[in-house]
């Protein structure tokens, strides 16, 4: 993907504020000018075809340098975010006043996590008469030779790499084999390139991983042949024998890591042809991995199709309704507010997928004519079931919306009518609500006994039944 654009307006106009704003005011003339592509939230309109606002690196370091873009606009392409966007932000220093602007960048610089430097209330004015004679929007490398982002702080820090020679079909014990030679690895970066052979060989990384806060951490691994990641003593994913690096191998873990240094360590080999190696992590308020490698593993295929992740709102469900990868062709997805999904099968009449995390990436169906089946965009899918369980005469009969966009489906079953309501609870948590009428008690499955608490309910007529589903 590519990235241009750090400030796209409406030409919509608010009516005169005065000089300076409230936090308030601020707020709606961001929303008014900015909102149309870089969204409420601050993430991106779309889904994120647009580049985001919340946690990008543009807003931290010299603030001219937001100022900059917004008087004179930009243009070509522009990484945000370790992605890339291509969209012409036109200038608005004709359009908008010196203290909207500064209202507006400080919204910015201060919301959804951002602590971007302030913006005094004579700089615009003063970056206005630096580059009075400029005509033609910035280039990103124009505005980076003037104003370079901050250095990021590395979140592998006393890395070293040993590398050593052998053939193995799993993870060996490194400990009782010589290493042909060790290095420190400055860059905090794990990267195979350090070892001179390309077959037979191991290396182990060994060094602190620097939390920012106190928490559950996700590590996602991908490796040809095979690697292990390990903190503070606890293996938190492997990857065993030989294969490709293509994600059908690819582990996720969890681990609760204290803020600040923690031990840290990865153990890998190669056995013969490719070779390569993928770790990333993220944390809770993250919408990506944040890689400890040098780059994802590639497809041997390329992709066909931009990247729309669909994104709930606030306090909107979203609705997916194309073929989806581990349910059945007449899948329908919802992603709910608090990173909580579902994929319901109206030919198996039963919720068949829930998971966590993003909600699902719409690109390969919205796009021409994709084709295929599209998997859940999450880290954490759990099948719930992928049979029909239900009498052979009941039928599925379509569902309603609520207000906020939650679901209910409704099944008949001979003269009885089922009823199977959702609704995202506490934090990782879906509830699920089922209603039948009719005369007969049924007995229905829940799927998975970890993320329901039992195996199966039954459930009575004039009865409600409320299970919390609890998605780790």
């Amino acid at each position: 993907m590519r990235i241009t654009s750090i400030f796209l307006v409406t030409l919509m106009a608010l009516p005169a504020l005065g000089a300076r704003f409230s936090p308030e005011e601020a707020e709606k003339l961001y929303n008014t000018y900015c909102s149309a592509c870089h969204a409420l939230d601050g993430k991106g309109a779309t889904g994120g075809t647009f580049p985001p606002l919340a946690g990008s690196e543009w807003v931290l370091g010299n603030p001219k340098r937001s100022v900059a873009i917004v008087l004179n606009g930009l243009h070509g392409p522009v990484a945000v975010g370790g992605k890339e966007y291509n969209l012409e932000m036109p200038p608005q220093g004709a359009v908008l006043k010196d203290s909207q602007i500064t209202a507006i960048l400080n919204h910015v610089h201060s919301s959804w996590g951002n602590l971007g430097e302030p913006i005094p209330p004579d700089l615009v004015r003063t970056v206005r008469s630096e580059f009075a004679s400029r005509d033609k929007p910035w280039t990103a490398p124009e505005l980076l030779k003037l104003f370079p982002l901050p250095k990021k702080k590395q979140t592998l820090e006393n890395l070293i790499s040993r590398i050593y020679k052998g053939q193995w079909n799993r993870i060996p014990d490194f400990s009782k084999i010589q290493a042909e030679s060790v290095e420190e690895e400055h860059n905090g970066i794990i990267d195979i390139a350090v070892s001179p052979l390309k077959d037979k060989f191991g290396i182990v990384w060994e060094g602190e991983f620097v939390a920012p806060s106190k928490g559950e951490y996700l590590f996602h691994l991908d490796a040809d042949d095979g690697a292990r990641v390990i903190l503070n003593g606890k293996t938190v994913a492997e990857v065993s024998g030989q294969g490709p690096m293509n994600g059908s191998r690819s582990k996720t873990g969890k681990v609760e890591l204290n803020e600040g240094a923690n031990r840290f360590r990865v153990e890998y080999y190669e056995f013969a042809g490719l070779e390569g190696i993928s770790l990333g992590w993220r944390t809770k308020g993250m919408d990506d991995w944040e890689l400890l490698t040098p780059a994802k593993p590639k497809s041997k295929s390329k992709k066909k199709f931009p990247d729309i992740i669909l994104t709930p709102g606030s306090d909107k469900t979203v609705i997916y309704r194309n073929f989806i990868d581990g349910t059945t062709p007449r899948g329908i997805g919802f992603g709910f507010p608090g990173g909580v999904n579902l994929a319901y099968s109206a030919d198996n009449l039963a919720p068949e997928l829930v998971w966590t995390g993003p909600f699902i990436n719409a690109g390969r169906h919205w796009t021409g004519r994709g084709q295929g089946n599209e998997p859940p965009a999450g880290d954490k899918v759990s099948k719930l079931t992928s049979t029909r369980f239900l009498p052979g005469e009941a039928r599925f009969k379509g569902y309603s919306l609520d207000k906020q966009g939650n679901p209910t489906f409704k099944v008949s079953i001979g003269a009885a009518m089922l009823t199977d309501s959702w609704k995202p609870g506490e934090t990782g948590t879906l509830v699920r609500t089922l209603s039948l009428s009719g005369e007969k008690p049924i007995e229905i499955p829940l799927g998975n006994a970890e993320i329901t608490g039992a195996e199966t309910i039954s459930l009575t007529p004039g009865k409600p039944a409320t299970i919390t589903y609890t998605l780790k």
